[in-house]
């Protein structure tokens, strides 16, 4: 039996609007334009601007208003602080603070996107992505703790055929200087890395990505097998719009996690539902391997019960936040192919001295 399952109501999107949608966002990638230091020549503060109020009216991103009543819902991170009792000064405080002025940072972030190597969208051609702040600087310098960027690898572009990335998160400070086999004083092993693959023809998405947790405790240093996690996704589109209208097929959205102790799946299937609306049913099983399986078992049932219990959780909260924003982006996505192209349009006019230059890695 499925450890967790639930069943969303959700509004129905177009096929064709979604078709439309990817064409757009590939339009996107071919408008973006290089500079020759490599990094992505981005639009001027108006154009920007511009573009930033019209996504806020397609409701892609939140107003002023709504941010605000979010952080009303989520309530004061330290107020759980104050209620332990905990002195003004302790490392507890310290830390949430610490977290609060960071998500502020990250909140404020602006993606850059620079060419390293080879032609755009050229197979071989290689990127680094990462987050500046409003001044041009790395959110995380390569000499902290924390994501300093990610290598993105063109692996094929064929976009009547597959277009598959690579993409190799840099490693920060904090994890020792590992290197990829656990050795101590290399140069250290990416925390993440995987492929992203979509198959134009097949109209499916692969996400397969292994993954390092850049942490340590008394029972995995770093570069343990227990610091690891092998994830599958994958997204048959035409299997989701068969099994909406109907039709008997394989899970079209279908998880897979394993690791050394743990073994996850998970599927979503949709079905007709009142008045054209999508009935989807999510289930998630995970499974305990070995000897680990009581214990798995046992930590299930506890996240489930104190999940039941929680005060500041539910699954009723969470799914009514998601059906919320996905009604948002049904209603947006008839429009949302017209807005990639003007996207597309105003990075391709682009110049260098439109904004200023971000400062090296």
């Amino acid at each position: 039996m499925p450890l967790l399952s639930h069943t969303l109501a959700l509004t129905a999107l177009g096929r064709e609007d979604l078709a439309r949608t990817v064409s757009s966002a590939y339009g996107v990638l071919h408008g973006a334009r290089f500079g020759e230091d490599g990094r992505l020549l981005l639009p001027s503060e108006e154009e920007s601007r511009r573009l930033e109020h019209r996504a806020r009216e397609l409701g892609l991103l939140l107003t002023e208003e709504e941010r605000a009543a979010y952080g009303r819902r989520v309530g004061d991170p330290l107020d759980g602080a104050k209620v332990t009792g905990a002195p003004a000064g302790s490392t507890e405080r310290e830390v949430t603070a610490q977290d609060l002025a960071d998500e502020v940072v990250v909140s404020e972030a602006e993606l850059s996107l620079r060419l390293l190597s080879g032609e755009h969208l050229a197979p071989g051609s290689t990127y680094l992505a990462t987050e500046v702040d409003p001044q041009g600087r790395p959110v995380f310098a390569p000499d902290g703790e924390g994501w300093v960027g990610t290598d993105l690898t063109v692996a094929s572009w064929d976009e009547s055929g597959v277009c598959s990335v690579d993409f190799a998160m840099r490693e920060d400070a904090g994890t020792g200087g590992a290197t990829e086999n656990g050795a101590e004083g290399g140069e250290g092993a990416p925390s993440t890395t995987g492929t992203v693959v979509h198959d134009h023809a097949e109209e499916t998405l692969t996400l397969e990505a292994d993954l390092r947790f850049p942490v340590e405790s008394a029972m995995a240093r770093w570069g343990s097998r227990l610091l690891r996690a092998r994830v599958r996704v994958r997204v048959d589109l035409p299997g989701w719009f068969a099994a909406a209208d109907g039709t008997a097929t394989a899970p079209p959205v279908t998880l897979e996690v394993d690791h050394r102790l743990v073994r996850a799946r998970g599927q979503a299937v949709p079905a007709p539902g009142p008045d054209g609306t999508w009935s989807v049913s999510g289930q998630l099983d995970v499974r305990g391997v070995g000897l680990s399986r009581p214990i798995v078992a046992v930590a299930a049932w506890a996240m489930g019960r104190s999940l039941r219990r929680s005060e500041q959780w539910s699954v009723e909260s969470g799914t009514a936040r998601f059906q919320e924003g996905w009604d948002d982006v049904a209603r947006a996505l008839p429009s949302v192919p017209g807005f990639l192209d003007d996207v597309a349009r105003t990075y391709a006019r682009a110049r260098p001295d439109d904004r200023p230059r971000t400062p090296d890695l």
